[in-house]
């Protein structure tokens, strides 16, 4: 009795739960809800199978009924849908019919399922992209519709419902409505079969000219040497082999039996599955294998592997579910595919392995010029790039690759121009965006890559036009500033927060465009700046670097000025070979991009972060990740939380963005220049709301003045802090000194008698701070790695103002020089070279005495009482003015983007803004400027200046 009423418990709580995630499995048997028209109709199979060793084989009749009734009726919520794969063995002009009933009977969903091709196909569609008048929202069952003929297709990997279908599912030849985001730009992975309907709009030539053919026959040689390898690598042929035998793939009947091949949605590698690294694996090194080695085994395990491929899914008009992100997994089939391209050409099965490789790549997409607005084009260029530039260069008529090659390098001119709002490509400031965000650590590669078509097509007719190239030179100049020879800072570092860097592939790049023609105006064969550029960079005796040499041109300097990125609400400043990188956070400008599993602690990258780089890298600076306090990033004000409060507060991406605009840099004559911000905390879990400051960096020759005001929270558990330094220490390498003392480990000392103090953080910089809850000291940090959470141990020296817990109107006040030599820092000592005009929650105002320039960060419209020059500027507004006899030099900025739209990227431009400034006295603009109108008046003057892409404008006053 007992035993009965747990089974009656059981199944009734079974149909009563929700019927979600159901797998169905054809290895034992055929589940009894599957009901045919004919009983002999359902088989079990080996001939075929994409998981396990078996899939169900259905014969069917002419329109004969495949009937799967639900074990229990259940309610369509969210993203239900359905997945499974469908073997079919020959392709046909027709489809199967999926149709899902009410319990009354009623069908209010279907789709079809063309039957197009040959060979493995998946099935992925939610309901919402189903088609039908959708009026029932409880399902009872579905049935499968033969096409009028008699034949037989295989089904497996079968699962119904599923509780949320994936939302990058992908349309191709077999769904092609399937899902709407075909038309999002983000998914680009998922617009081939989209872009497969485009119709090159380029005629295809009766016959080229010999000039035609010289050119291509030149690109081609370019593209073998780029490619070529001094010899096979024998750890990739080892590991093709390995996979290969893994693989087990057998003949079977008109197709194929062996490992499943899948996207990495649904793969399970614990069960031998494969995706389409492992096809890389197997096919580029055979092709190494046969290409050098002349081996005949590895040549036909190739294109073996090729027909495979094709059986599972990798082939022309096939979505495999979902493919997202397939380019960095396939870049050596195209690379490698190169070198095999005489064998593929005579291959019997080329013109599948062709069209494969041509779908893949998205070549489709260049059929027609590149449209405006198009997303995430970093990726795009990154991993699909040299995809495209093969595929256009494997068509077997000489004629179809000159169109294909004219469409690529059509569409790459015109995808180099300045992307709008906050999509992915380049920025008006030289920025490059990626994830909705300035993105330093996906630029590289992508440089490299864009570098290596210039190469290969430099002084062609397929070179992308002057204007492209300008645009890309932008990009190139910016990654030279914002990196202190080859890295970049924190604060900019993406979810990457101690990696990134450039690579010799980037580096080369610099001399790829400048050989490709002068884009200075200076008329010269080539562009001298890149190539000087490219000689700092370059460490090693190339072939350009020679060419360079022989042409006069010497290495470049290191970058030297103030640099503005208000696309990334940063700013760079820059002296002889050390950098600043100073960044901040607004409502069009994500803070830090933080995932599950990377970058977990980097919640306050953004939140004003000061970092000097006085030596070639990251580490030789002083900032190491081993023991790193991640609350503690230099010049950034934090609530210093426990590592388990900080860490990744969202189970997925976290990319928190501010709820101000008043975040950025900006600069005078390139040379000097500030950074202000309005800091606010969001409303996540473990975050502090309430959490705000006034923050500004006001930087002169080798000077910085840090202002805080205004910082208060609520957070009465753990302190607030602003962050003068921490950096790595050791003994006699590092050391630090306090008012001229040389400190050792373990040290801690708390300044807190109101006088001026003097701390070097030991990479020769030099704090002057007055003691106010001032906290020193060298110690041994616990800590845990970005990633995975390891415990990291390190020795770190570092300073900070401690504002307490829950602080309210809470301040400080600090000078870094950087790097002095001991007259400057005896100068600075004696006597602050700055003056504080004006410091509180409505505005930042500092005179540098040295360089005669006067600074203002106005949070709020600033109404000065005794200022010598303005009367009034407004609210969000970064001025820097120096007056030189009659004439005075002004620069306005407002950082804020202006973007009305906040999305995780936006196609909205930025829009401009006016700032209406008033002066005392007479002035007239020396030069006539279009975004700069004078009104003058009795006894003052009315300045109109229009900003926008957060650059500041610069003009020169005359005094009438």
């Amino acid at each position: 009795m007992t035993r009965k009423f747990f089974q009656l418990l059981f199944i009734l709580t079974y149909l009563s739960s929700s019927a979600f995630a159901q797998f169905v499995s054809f290895e034992e048997e055929i589940p009894c809800n599957f009901k045919s028209s004919d009983k002999q109709e359902l088989a079990l199979s080996s001939s075929y199978y994409k998981e396990g060793s078996k899939s169900l084989e259905w014969k069917f009749s002419p329109n004969s009924i495949l009937d799967i009734p639900s074990e229990s009726v259940f309610t369509l919520e969210g993203d239900n849908g359905i997945t499974l794969w469908i073997y079919n063995e020959k392709p046909q002009q027709d489809s199967l019919r999926f149709e899902f009933y009410s319990p009354n009977g009623h069908v209010s969903h279907h789709f079809g399922f063309r039957l197009y091709a040959a060979g493995w196909r998946a099935c992925w569609i939610s309901f919402k992209h189903m088609q039908g008048d959708k009026q029932d929202k409880k399902i009872a069952g579905y049935r499968i519709i033969a096409p009028n003929r008699t034949g037989r297709v295989f089904i497996d990997r079968l699962t119904f419902p599923v509780k949320k279908i994936n939302d990058r599912t992908t349309p191709d030849l077999q769904m092609p409505t399937n899902n709407s985001l075909t038309y999002r730009d983000l998914w680009h992975w998922c617009r081939v079969w989209q872009w497969e309907q485009y119709q090159y709009d380029l005629p295809l030539s009766e016959s080229l000219t010999t000039d035609e053919k010289q050119e291509l026959a030149t690109i081609e040689a370019r593209l073998t040497a780029i490619l070529d390898t001094p010899k096979a690598p024998k750890k990739g042929i080892s590991k093709a082999y390995s996979t290969f035998k893994a693989a087990n793939i057998r003949p079977s009947s008109n197709g194929f039996t062996g490992a499943p091949v899948v996207a990495p949605d649904e793969l399970n590698r614990r069960k031998g599955e494969l995706s389409w690294n492992n096809l890389e694996d197997m096919l580029s090194g055979f092709a190494y294998d046969a290409y050098y080695n002349h081996s005949a085994q590895s040549a036909k395990n190739y294109f073996l592997v090729w027909d495979y491929a094709i059986n599972q899914g990798f082939a022309f008009g096939s979505g495999m579910g979902t493919n997202h992100h397939y380019g960095y997994q396939v870049r050596k089939i195209y690379t490698t595919a190169w070198l095999m391209r005489d064998a593929i050409w005579k291959a019997p099965n080329r013109d599948n392995i062709l069209s494969a490789l041509i779908f893949w790549s998205a070549l489709q997409e260049t059929r027609i010029p590149f449209q405006y607005g198009r997303d995430e084009l970093l990726d795009s260029w990154h991993t699909l790039l040299m995809a495209k530039t093969v595929s256009a260069l494997l068509f077997v008529d000489e004629r179809e690759r000159a169109r294909a090659l004219a469409g690529l390098s059509r569409w790459l001119s015109g995808s180099l121009q300045y992307s709008p709002g906050t999509i992915g490509g380049i920025k008006v400031d030289g920025t490059t965006f990626h994830h909705g965000g300035f993105y330093p650590a996906y630029t590289t590669g992508v440089l490299a890559i864009v570098g290596q078509f210039i190469a290969l097509t430099s002084h062609t007719r397929y070179v992308p036009t002057m204007e492209a190239r300008q645009v890309l030179k932008s990009a190139f100049i910016s990654m030279r500033n914002y990196c202190n020879i080859y890295e970049w800072g924190i604060g900019i570092s993406g979810r990457h927060p101690f990696g990134g860097s450039m690579k010799e592939n980037d580096v080369a790049a610099f001399a790829y465009l400048a050989l490709a023609g002068d884009l200075s105006g200076e008329s010269n064969t080539f562009d001298h700046h890149l190539a000087a550029d490219y000689m700092r960079l370059c460490n090693n005796d190339t072939p350009e670097a020679i060419y360079f040499r022989k042409e006069g041109i010497t290495p470049a300097k290191a970058p030297q000025g103030f640099f503005v990125y208000n696309y990334g609400s940063a700013g760079i400043f820059r002296r002889n070979d050390w950098m600043v990188t100073l960044k901040g956070y607004t409502t069009d400008v994500w803070g830090s991009e933080i995932y599950r599993k990377d970058n977990r602690y980097g919640r306050y990258q953004s939140y004003g972060s000061v970092q000097i780089m006085g030596y070639p890298s990251r580490k030789a600076s002083g900032f190491d990740e081993n023991g790193w306090d991640w609350n503690r990033l230099p010049g950034t004000t934090t609530i210093h939380l426990p590592f388990d409060l900080l860490d990744s507060p969202l189970p997925g991406t976290t990319m928190a963005h501010s709820k101000e605009n008043f975040s950025g840099s900006s600069s005078l004559e390139g040379k000097n220049g500030m950074f202000a911000m309005k800091l606010m905390e969001r409303n996540l879990k473990n975050f502090t709301p309430d959490f705000v400051a006034r923050k500004s960096v006001f930087c002169f020759n080798n000077r910085m003045i840090c202002l805080g005001t205004g910082i208060s929270n609520s957070n009465a558990s753990f302190p607030t802090e602003t962050t003068l330094f921490q950096s790595t220490f050791q003994k006699g390498k590092s050391d630090i000194y306090v008012d001229g003392k040389l400190k050792d480990v373990p040290f801690h000392q708390e300044l807190n008698d109101g006088k001026r103090h003097c701390i070097q953080d030991g990479y020769n910089n030099y704090y002057l701070v007055n003691g106010d809850n001032v906290q020193i000291q060298i110690a041994r940090q616990d800590s845990h790695h970005e990633k995975n959470r390891a415990k990291t141990q390190g020795t770190f020296a570092s300073a900070y103002i401690n504002h307490g817990a829950a602080p309210q109107n809470a301040g400080y006040e600090y000078m870094v020089l950087i790097q002095p030599s001991p007259k400057e820092l005896d100068a600075a000592r004696r006597k602050a070279p700055y003056q504080i005009l004006h410091k509180d929650s409505i505005a930042h105002v500092v005179i540098d005495k040295q360089t005669g320039i006067t600074a203002y960060a106005a949070f709020e419209t600033y109404l000065p009482q005794k200022d010598e020059l303005f009367l009034s500027i407004p609210a969000e507004t970064m001025v820097m003015q120096k007056q030189s006899g009659s004439n005075l030099l002004l620069s306005v900025c407002d950082p804020n983007l202006n973007i009305s739209e906040k999305a995780f990227t936006t196609k909205e431009p930025s829009r401009p803004i006016e700032k209406k400034l008033i002066l005392k006295g007479q002035w007239k603009c020396k030069t006539l400027q279009e975004d700069v109108t004078v009104e003058v008046g009795q006894t003052e003057t009315v300045l109109t200046v229009t900003c926008r892409h957060g650059q500041p404008i610069e003009f020169i006053l005359l005094n009438k």
